[in-house]
């Protein structure tokens, strides 16, 4: 403020000065001007300390500290950023996908709250003739998802979180009326600190580097896919090249009663006790799960039966950059661990006692790298279950996927593909049915 004053009687000076004919006049309008800018300068230098006195405010004009301009750093993990004044680094991703599906044959549904037609799940495979409908074509975007995590090094080993989010939320459906609005749900929430983990996230019991690049969500039929709380610990072993884990996960029993409907009772004792190694050598990975479950039932009588189940999956390197994966299953406690509970834990009996049965399924599948942004995958996946003799004639004995596939990645963060699925499911009254689908999708990361 004071500058502009003194600018501007300085401007009214030179004005002035031009004006005056004789040199001793100009003398004295300098000298009279001067005076002038001097007195109304010290009035207002007090009228500004007053202000800042009842204001609180420092004294001075000119600021004595100027604030420093601090840069974003770099953070310890790739593509993250320290948080400012901390040792944390921070990084967000996720992706957005669109998926255009055309199914020859429908479950039929409700739009947008019809699992079988957005993802492929065996157990919405239509048999019957009232079950299904001749072709239905599906867009959605609910696969879309977003993701943050952290990571801190401390003393007691790395401390890392990760929270995820996508929008398959069928428990709260939108519509495909108006505006396709869909719930958000929980995918990933966990913590770890050095080898503990608390929280939700895989299975253990579940090999996720072992599972094929599809578009189709539902992925492979035999596949293992779950996600749960638990408590788990991660020991590494010979140099980084194996590692043993241990976890104890949330139960859930899923169980068919006699007259062939599912119910999850819910009156869960004992955790699932989980273990798997995992050896890493220069030709791939290969890991081997074990699994031990208590399946229970509450709705004649409390009843139990102690079951388990093994799995072994990995990926292998074959020509150049392709790659060979698969995973094979059995147990008699697989349930809904594996083909998106297709298959129940175990049966009610008459007597209302729990039984179990043996179940076995798996995939194998195959990438091929046609140029450095071309590529292909080939599965096949299969899963049976030997029922026990009384259940009812309409569950699910057998289903079976074949999917191939051609992505373009024209960007490291774009991905394009055109899918073939075709899926199938029998009953123990030997009714079938199958499914073809042809799908598209685009994939942007950020």
């Amino acid at each position: 403020m004071l500058k502009r004053v003194s600018l501007f009687f300085t401007f009214c000076f030179f004005i002035i000065t031009s004006a005056q004919a004789s040199e001793e006049g100009l003398h004295k309008t300098v000298k009279d001007l001067r005076s002038q800018v001097e007195l109304l300068t010290a009035r207002l230098l007090q009228m500004e300390k007053r202000l800042d006195d009842k204001e609180g405010k420092p004294r001075e004009i000119e600021p004595i500290i100027k604030a420093e301009t601090k840069k974003v750093e770099v953070g310890d993990v790739k593509g993250s950023f320290k948080i400012p004044g901390t040792e944390t680094s921070l990084a967000i991703g996720g992706y957005i996908k669109l998926d255009a599906i055309y199914n020859s044959q429908s479950a039929g549904g409700s739009g947008g709250s019809n699992l079988g037609d957005q993802i492929l799940s065996p157990g919405t495979i239509p048999v019957q003739k009232d079950e299904k409908e001749d072709d239905q074509i599906t867009f959605h975007a609910r696969q879309s998802r977003f993701w943050i995590k952290s990571h801190t090094a401390s003393d007691w080993g790395d401390l890392n979180t990760y929270l995820e989010m996508d929008f398959f939320a069928f428990q709260s459906p939108g519509n495909e009326r108006v505006s396709n609005s869909y719930s958000p749900r929980l995918r990933h929430a966990f913590g770890s600190l050095g080898p503990f983990l608390a929280g939700q996230t895989w299975t253990t019991f579940m090999n996720v580097s072992a599972l094929p690049e599809l578009n189709d969500f539902g992925g492979p039929v035999g596949r293992i896919f779950a996600r749960q709380p638990q408590l788990r610990w991660t020991q590494s072993m010979k140099d980084q090249q194996a590692e043993w884990m241990i976890a104890i996960e949330s139960p859930e029993s899923t169980l068919t009663n006699p007259d062939g409907d599912r119910e999850t009772p819910n009156d869960d004792h004992f955790p699932d006790i989980i273990t798997r190694l995992n050896l890493y050598r220069p030709w791939g990975s290969v890991s081997l799960a074990g699994m031990v479950r208590n399946i229970r039932s509450d709705s004649e009588k409390n009843s139990d039966a102690y079951g388990g189940a093994l799995s072994l999956a990995g990926r292998v390197k074959a020509v150049d950059r392709d790659d060979l994966r698969f995973m094979l299953n059995y147990g008699n406690a697989l349930g809904r661990y594996a083909s998106s509970n297709l298959f129940n834990d175990g049966a009610i009996n008459s007597r209302g006692e729990v039984e179990l049965f043996n179940q076995y399924g798996g995939f194998i599948a195959y990438r091929h790298w046609w140029h450095d942004n071309w590529r292909s995958t080939l599965a096949y996946g299969f899963s049976y279950a030997d029922n026990v003799d009384f259940v009812a004639d309409t569950v699910s004995q057998w289903a079976q996927s074949a999917q191939m596939n051609l992505l373009w990645s024209p960007l490291s963060q774009t991905t394009f593909g055109l899918e073939y699925s075709y899926a199938s499911r029998g009953l123990e009254n030997n009714e079938s049915g199958h499914l073809h689908r042809i799908q598209f999708s685009s994939i942007f990361n950020f």
